[in-house]
């Protein structure tokens, strides 16, 4: 469990079974469930227009807004609905026996968990019974208490003392298989959390640590840090840099803002600099905050240091702090890292320059002297004769040269030369070998055979050939119609009926009729995302969809962020 102070609550549970959340794009409608004990049927924390407003509304503010910024409109939650107020045929002291608790067990003690399901699942027993339709994700509140957890089972709970933005958004981002976010502080936010836990400011699962700013709907914002956003593809493919797979190790690099919309900026969104050359995804991230929109909340433009790092069977992005007090680096600051020392005891290291901030952007310098090929300190080089991994030599330990080269010893080798080369794909994930993403836009992270990525990029260059204009008998181009016709019945009292013209009528009624463009029989939308307008064959529409459905099985990895919880197929 973890928590806040005052005995407010904010935890995750377990992480759902929905494996569609690597990556995560797409519309997924939530409904927002609102009820209210049998002993407390007079009280309503807020009205439900309010809860539309929070949920749907045009204010940037709400939920939907948010998620959409956030996603640069890959991932929305559209036709959200809200039900109730609902009031349950039980009170709290029946929820807690039907949850075998104690009457007396305190909301948001660790043996409530059982009894924040039990009111989830009560809750929407009786919506359900009551006909109301409601969707897979789902966000419950309950007018009492002071708890705001996620569980697999029915989603979210919310309590009226943690009713505002951040909370409600950090519990959805749960569901995303995230947990919480952390700094290397050896600190500890609140007297349940770890080490760190809740430190990374600039992240929205560090909330109520974290830089939020004030809405009609409370304390709202910051994003999610760059890592999490990779995780969740919301980045673009083709502006995440991965430092040193073009063999450069010393150059400036012109760092765009995550805070501001993707197609405002010309910059890399995130640069990834490995240190481990064990581990590919073991890196630390650059990425500029600047503040707005989510993030204004932040103070200053500010480029931030990332620590991915493994830690058991999961990762976790660790934010690096730059002193005791703060994390940003500004301009004409610079960061230092030394890593392993080669053989003759020289250290390798990592440096980050600011070297100039703008309002949305940064020029920043990045020198990295990571060598995965290079034996470390306490290695030997040892001559290969075998030659079939195309190695010349292999680093090994001290004490196991009188084991001799292994084959592990060779493979092992041959991964560490060709430690760039083989980072095929954009991203912290990858495809499994013999897979690419699909990339039909930046954002198109699917898992396909290669022939079938040349395929589906190629389809938008027959787009011209399989469209059609149609008019659209729209209720305007009907009204509009209809004036028409009494205007000319008019005139046909006043002026000679032979001077009208029935295929001038016919020309002047069909230039009224709005017209649209679609797919040209007997071509389809291809839908391989929201948005996705291309025209194509109906077998290469299946095998699309067949390709989005089977992606999750094709993926790399799957132990990003997620904590104690399975992902995957």
């Amino acid at each position: 469990m973890i928590g806040l102070g005052l005995g407010l609550v904010i935890t995750v549970l377990s992480i759902v079974d929905n494996v569609s959340g690597i990556p995560r794009r797409g519309n997924e409608p939530w409904s927002l469930i609102l009820c209210k004990f049998a002993d407390l049927p007079n009280y309503e924390p807020k009205p439900p227009k309010f809860f539309r407003e929070w949920l749907s509304g045009p204010d940037n503010d709400s939920i939907e807004n948010y998620f959409a910024q956030l996603s640069n409109g890959i991932y929305t939650i559209r036709d959200s609905n809200v039900v109730g107020w609902i009031t349950l045929p039980y009170s709290q002291k029946d929820v807690l026996r039907m949850a075998n608790a104690e009457a007396s067990a305190p909301i948001g003690s660790s043996s409530s968990f059982e009894y924040f399901d039990k009111i989830k699942e009560v809750c929407v027993q009786v919506a359900l019974e009551q006909d109301y339709t409601l969707h897979p994700q789902r966000i419950i509140v309950i007018n009492h208490g002071t708890t705001a957890v996620y569980g697999k089972k029915n989603g979210v709970l919310l309590t009226p003392q943690l009713m505002f933005s951040s909370v409600l958004s950090h519990e959805m981002v749960h569901s995303f298989f995230i947990g919480h976010s952390y700094s290397d502080r050896r600190i500890k936010i609140f007297p349940y959390a770890m080490y760190g836990e809740y430190d990374d400011r600039y992240d929205l699962q560090s909330t109520a640590n974290a830089y939020m700013h004030r809405s009609k709907f409370g304390m709202a914002g910051p994003g999610l840090n760059g890592a999490h956003l990779d995780f969740l593809g919301w980045l673009p493919m083709d502006r995440m840099l991965y430092f040193g797979r073009d063999g450069r190790q010393n150059y400036t690099v012109r760092l765009s803002s995550l805070s501001v919309p993707h197609n405002e900026t010309r910059g890399w969104l995130i640069v990834m600099i490995p240190y481990d050359r064990n581990d590919p995804r073991n890196f630390y991230t650059v990425e500029l905050r600047t503040p707005a929109r989510y993030d204004k909340g932040i103070s200053q433009p500010a480029v931030l240091i990332h620590r991915v790092q493994r830690a058991g069977a999961s990762y976790y992005s660790v934010l690096i702090s730059q002193s005791n007090y703060f994390y940003e680096l500004t301009e004409g600051t610079e960061w230092v890292t030394f890593l392993e020392p080669d053989l003759v005891g020289s250290f390798r290291m990592i440096k980050v320059s600011i070297r100039k901030l703008y309002s949305t952007d940064a020029d920043v310098t990045i020198v990295s002297t990571f060598d995965p090929a290079i034996c470390r300190l306490g290695e030997v080089k040892k001559t290969v004769m075998d030659t079939r991994y195309g190695i010349n030599s292999v680093c090994m330990r001290k004490n196991r040269i009188h084991l001799g080269i292994k084959e592990a010893d060779l493979r092992r080798q041959y991964e560490y030369e060709n430690f760039f080369a083989m980072r095929a794909t954009f991203g912290a994930n990858e495809c499994k070998n013999g897979f690419v993403w699909r990339a039909i836009d930046e954002y198109d992270y699917v898992c396909v055979p290669p022939q079938r990525q040349e395929i589906a990029r190629a389809q938008s260059d027959f787009q011209d050939y399989r469209l059609q204009f149609v008019t659209v008998e729209s209720r305007e181009s009907r009204a509009i119609a209809e004036i028409l016709e009494e205007s000319e019945t008019k005139e046909g009292e006043i002026l000679d009926e032979s001077t009208s013209s029935n295929s001038t009528d016919s020309e002047s009624s069909d230039l009224q009729k709005p017209v649209k463009l679609e797919c040209l029989h007997p071509y389809v939308k291809r839908d391989a995302f929201v948005g996705d307008e291309i025209c194509v064959t109906f077998e290469e529409r299946r095998r699309t969809i067949e390709e989005n459905l089977n992606s999750v099985n094709l993926l790399r990895h799957y132990e990003f962020f997620n904590g104690v919880d399975t992902v995957g197929p």
